[in-house]
């Protein structure tokens, strides 16, 4: 058997071999399965060696000494092989750890005779170089080999079986494919030994399936092992399409050069074909992009930009300012004289321009059955415009024809939430008047694609914010009724006093210390019934979100007073103690103090009588931010501990009546500017309620560094910033 260069596979195995030992050190976790596969590689490396020296060394006492050498690591192949395997899966029986220490014990055995020479006393020279005599031990090697390859197996299978963890399965599945091809082609390097002349693969096979086991381990994200044969075999079927010809043309004009095939340089060329090709197209996309960034570097960023904020839209949830993006992104990428946004009007049933850019398109109102409308809804891509006009009716061609020429655009992006058309987009003419190529149209018909879901979560978000509107309007009106009847008890005990002033006023008329100490008097009920009806009506009110700097002992105070009489109705005591070091917030006074009196309705409802319930502010800090925080604390009979990770979920209550959803919206308006909303209870001693909010001077300091300086504490909303600290 005349075989060329029978080292060069066994030196390519072992740099390879080397190079993926080093990868899994550097790129695994430190995990044992990391620091197996490593040791496993090391020996690879070693086996390698051993039949490269083997095949390489001309002086036969020179090649037995670095053979005796290279065999002392590859005795312990058989257990490494079968260490490894069995760190894959989880926690494993005494009885494994016995039977690895066993299978140690025994290449340990075999390296001490490796050592002596009794394993290969002496080497003989064949056509590939020097192999190993035939010895009782060679077999005994062969056997332990065959033995732990198949225990390893086996243990495989049982592991896929068993296993529950995906990403372990799929491991799984690439080890188990793998070594069904490795595993046969490593015995053929045994097979010299017993006088079989035959060219041994186990080399190269022993590297692909260290390779396969390498990426399972480095790779988070593995490819499925269906995909990944189908993709081998599509690769493997090109290239015998496009290689074997090539490759026979060359042997062929071989034979007329030079009257004969040199077998080297055969190899060789096949070996640059096929990494020619198995290169080529990582490549040519990598030097495309390179150039493209080099040679049109502006246009490169432009669709960068495209991409980018093709990607990020769907994070936009307001419908208008969403519009108003993706038009002034469209000019500005694709260098456009206009775009015109038409969206769906439900109610109208017409298609509207909602917002344009350059020239004003002269049709405004689409309606739904109409023939352009119609046209666009059939192509459901990225169309030209004369592609439009070919998809029209023959009938309707001069109507959809007339508005793309009335409007000037030269593309249309059609809009489809799920099967309908949810709007279009017209787009007029580049401004350098280039046209529109392929790529423009692939990367518009990928924006159309996200357009269409960010306007549907748009519309959505909205439909959900009215009904937490309404939502809170009924929480309010519910809030409202309960603070009205214990307001119209309240006003009762004063108007009592000014009744019986003025019975008592005719016949006292002179006695100037009735007059005096009663009018003070009427004069202070009446007062007080003015506060708390003008409280009642704050509250009333159905407020818009105004955001301004609010002291939240003034607040507390309000509320304190507008349920007092709720509290003694109760018979309870309801008291404050206000820190004057409490820092004052950016929020919505009303929305602060709807959650404030929701808070100390609920503690007054749940505390018997003679209890009492107290309102406390002070400033504290939270993540080394400054915050203002009040507490509504009460004796009341508290909230089991497997209650209190409910309290804030929507329609859960422990009443007999109520929705359920007043701490759900108390704990909502604190989110949304920026605090965060906590309880603390014991059973049988009572509950208090944390309400903190962010400091107002750091509030503003967060909203400038974000909206810029010059903008003033009160015009903007500051959520965005703050929303994190809540979490």
């Amino acid at each position: 058997m005349d075989v060329g260069y029978p080292w060069l596979a066994p030196l390519v195995a072992a740099v390879a071999t080397l190079g993926l030992a080093i990868l899994v050190a550097r790129r695994g976790e430190r995990t044992a399965l990391t620091r197996s596969f490593v040791i496993l590689a090391v020996i690879l490396v070693f086996w390698n060696l051993n039949f490269f020296v083997l095949y390489s060394v001309a002086d036969h006492d020179l090649a037995f000494g670095l053979s005796r050498v290279c065999r002392s690591a590859v005795m312990f192949l058989p257990p490494a092989v079968l260490h490894l395997l069995g760190s894959l899966g989880g926690q494993r029986r005494p009885i494994w750890w016995k039977i690895l220490w066993v299978d140690y014990g025994v290449s340990f055995l075999l390296l001490l005779a490796n050592s002596m020479d009794w394993l290969v006393p002496e080497i003989r020279p064949t056509p590939l170089g020097f192999v190993s005599v035939y010895t009782p031990l060679v077999a005994v090697f062969t056997s332990f080999t065959a033995i732990n390859s198949l225990a390893g197996l086996a243990l495989l299978v049982n592991e896929y079986r068993t296993c529950i963890d995906p990403r372990t399965r799929v491991q799984i599945k690439f080890w188990l494919a793998g070594a069904l091809v490795a595993v046969p082609l490593a015995f053929t390097n045994f097979l010299p030994a017993y006088g079989i002349p035959m060219y041994p693969l186990g080399n190269l096979g022993i590297l692909a399936w260290a390779g396969i086991v390498a990426y399972a381990i480095v790779r988070h994200r593995v490819m499925d092992v269906d995909l990944a044969v189908t993709k081998g075999a599509a690769y493997g079927a090109v290239s015998l399409v496009l290689i074997a010809p090539a490759f026979a043309i060359t042997l062929w004009f071989q034979y007329l050069s030079f009257g004969q095939v040199h077998r080297d340089f055969s190899s060789a060329v096949l070996l640059m074909l096929v990494a020619v090709g198995v290169l080529f197209p990582t490549l040519r996309l990598r030097a495309q992009s390179r150039l493209e960034q080099s040679l049109f570097r502006e246009k490169h960023a432009h669709r960068a930009a495209l991409m980018a904020f093709t990607r990020s839209m769907v994070r936009i949830l307001d419908r208008d300012r969403l519009v108003r993006e993706l038009a002034s992104t469209l000019v500005e990428t694709l260098k456009l004289d206009r775009v015109a946004v038409a969206l769906f009007d439900n109610a109208k049933r017409v298609f509207t321009v909602g917002y344009s850019i350059g020239t004003e398109p002269l049709d405004g109102d689409f309606p739904e059955g109409c023939e352009f409308v119609r046209a666009i809804r059939r192509r459901r891509e990225v169309v030209l415009r004369d592609e439009l006009e070919a998809a029209a009716d023959l009938a309707d061609r001069p109507a959809v024809s007339g508005i793309l020429g009335r409007n000037g655009w030269e593309v249309c992006i059609p809009l489809t939430a799920g099967t309908q058309l949810s709007g279009f987009i017209g787009l007029g003419h580049k401004r350098m008047h280039e046209a529109f190529f392929a790529d423009d149209l692939d990367l518009l018909n990928t924006l159309a694609a996200q357009a269409s879901i960010a306007l549907e979560n748009a519309r959505l978000y909205e439909e959900l914010r009215r009904s937490q509107e309404i939502i809170r309007r009924s929480d309010r009106l519910s809030a409202l009724g309960t603070l009205a009847a214990g307001i119209a008890h309240e006003v009762r005990n004063p108007l009592v006093s000014i009744q019986t002033f003025f019975q008592l006023a005719p016949d006292r008329l002179h006695d100037e210390e009735f007059l005096t100490r009663f009018l003070d008097l009427t004069s202070n009920e009446v007062k007080r019934i003015s506060s708390l009806i003008d409280e009642l009506l704050s509250f009333a009110r159905s407020p818009t979100r105004a955001l301004h700097s609010v002291d939240l002992n003034e607040i507390a105070e309000r509320v304190v007073t507008l349920l007092d009489g709720q509290a003694r109705k109760a018979q309870l005591t309801l008291t404050q103690s206000l820190s004057p070091a409490t820092p004052q917030v950016i929020a919505d006074g009303d929305q602060i103090k709807q959650v404030l009196i929701n808070l100390v309705l609920n503690a007054i409802q749940a505390t018997p009588a003679k209890g009492s319930v107290t309102v406390i502010s002070r400033a504290v800090e939270i993540r080394e931010e400054q915050f203002g925080q009040l507490e509504v604390q009460d004796s009341g009979v508290g909230i089991s501990a497997d209650m209190l990770d409910s309290i804030f979920n929507p329609f859960f209550t422990t009443k007999d009546k109520g929705t359920g959803l007043g701490l759900t919206i108390a704990h909502q308006i604190v989110t949304e500017h920026g605090g965060v909303l906590t309880v603390q209870s014991t059973e049988g001693k009572g509950t208090s309620f944390f309400v903190a909010l962010p400091a107002a001077i750091q509030a503003i300091a967060g909203r400038r560094e974000e909206l810029g300086a010059e903008h003033d504490a009160d015009d903007a909303p500051y959520y965005a910033r703050q929303r994190k600290v809540a979490s």
